[in-house]
């Protein structure tokens, strides 16, 4: 697969199928945003969550194909990937009964696993978080961690964070997070993680078209912050290396 410009490796762009997109319609006003931002190609990551079923491999490949078709007749440059955002708090430990070719993972390649949880207490990292990253790993997924910026466990303790990431677990900012103000727990740990040099990707994170601004403009204070040279390896460069 050819990459010629940003891949956005988080997008709830599926509609009807979770809190993102609700129709065909919205699909495609978020994918020309995206396109006239440079993006050439899209994850669609989906929540994949036990009260979800219809948010499995089977399905999302499906889905994805469908709105290919959409977007290919509406004339909107964009190739969509197949994907998925696993809440593992929520999925563990059934994800660990699951065939490598039932996880949902980028590409449906079985290797890169985009993940979330959502928890309030470090020590819920430490006693559900970090055994299913560690036995994933094991497994051989590749673990990137989508907006550690935004879980409050990780904001209160961020010993918590760098525990997952001696495990091998990746990060990926969301855009938005770098477009709220200064202040913003979200904004300043987004902020120095990316100074930092901490993240793996960005991704927009994108749900609805009225939120597209927010996620664009994020991207240009990311380059404001470590340069262009650095966002181009978070949005091009390191996202290659989930399409094979």
């Amino acid at each position: 697969m050819r990459v010629t410009g940003r891949v956005d490796v988080h997008t709830h762009l599926l509609p009807g199928v979770d809190d993102g997109c609700e129709t065909v319609e919205e699909s495609i006003l978020c994918a020309r945003a995206l396109v006239a931002a440079g993006y050439t190609h899209a994850y669609c990551t989906p929540h994949v969550w036990a009260s979800l079923p219809q948010n499995n491999a089977r399905e999302i490949g499906g889905r994805v194909a469908e709105l290919q078709g959409e977007m290919d007749r509406a004339g909107v440059a964009l190739t969509l990937i197949p994907g998925g955002e696993n809440n593992l708090l929520t999925e563990w430990p059934a994800i660990a009964e699951r065939a490598r070719e039932e996880v949902v993972t980028y590409g449906l390649l079985g290797r890169h696993l985009l993940f979330d949880f959502w928890t309030d207490d470090a020590m819920v990292v430490r006693e559900r978080i970090e055994p299913a990253a560690r036995h994933l790993r094991e497994r051989g997924f590749e673990l990137i961690l989508a907006h550690p910026e935004r879980i409050e466990a990780l904001q209160r303790d961020e010993r918590a964070l760098d525990r997952l990431t001696e495990l091998g677990v990746r990060l990926q900012l969301n855009s938005w997070c770098l477009a709220e103000p200064r202040g913003d727990r979200r904004r300043d740990m987004a902020e120095r993680l990316l100074k930092e040099g901490r993240y793996f990707l960005i991704g927009t994170d994108l749900h609805r078209p009225a939120g597209m601004k927010a996620r664009l403009e994020g991207l240009a204070v990311a380059e404001e912050l470590v340069g262009v040279r650095e966002v181009e390896r978070l949005t091009v460069g390191n996202p290659r290396g989930l399409m094979g």
